[in-house]
């Protein structure tokens, strides 16, 4: 590394660190709201359905941070290697899959037919899946466009 080079490590190391406890929260929340589903005596009282919403409304923040963590660390790489070609497809299903993680949520609702529920945690994941779009996709998208190896 040159003088002129600056080092990330320790930065990268921090986010990484940073990440590993959002996927954690995720999970976390995940579980929680399986479980709460699950184990409540009566899922479609008002206090239940209050803390399931809540808890999805956590899981779409943390995921939207996680997705946009992820992301942020590639403004950090200075070359990408001929062999990376094929991972755009690979991209694209690794954020298609961990998308449609939010919408278990929905369905779990609609599993135990908490309609109105599941209606307001889809519109919340619709609207975080809009964040994810213009505030991670577009920009990750077109820096992927400036690092891409030249043919």
């Amino acid at each position: 590394m040159s003088a002129k080079e600056e080092d990330y490590s320790s930065y990268l190391a921090y986010e990484s660190v940073a990440l590993q406890v959002l996927a954690l929260l995720c999970g976390f929340t995940f579980t929680a709201i399986t479980l709460l589903i699950t184990l409540l005596p009566n899922p479609g009282s008002f206090q239940s359905q209050f803390t399931l919403f809540f808890l999805a409304f956590m899981f779409y923040i943390f995921q939207f941070m996680l997705f946009y963590g992820i992301f942020y660390l590639s403004y950090c790489i200075k070359a990408v290697p001929p062999e990376a070609k094929g991972r755009r497809i690979v991209m694209w299903l690794w954020f298609s899959s961990f998308s449609l993680w939010g919408v278990a949520i929905v369905l779990m609702f609609l599993l135990w037919n908490l309609t109105y529920l599941a209606m307001a945690s889809g519109i919340v994941y619709i609207l975080f899946t809009l964040l994810t779009i213009i505030f991670v996709w577009k920009p990750v998208l077109e820096l992927y466009r400036k690092i891409r190896p030249q043919k």
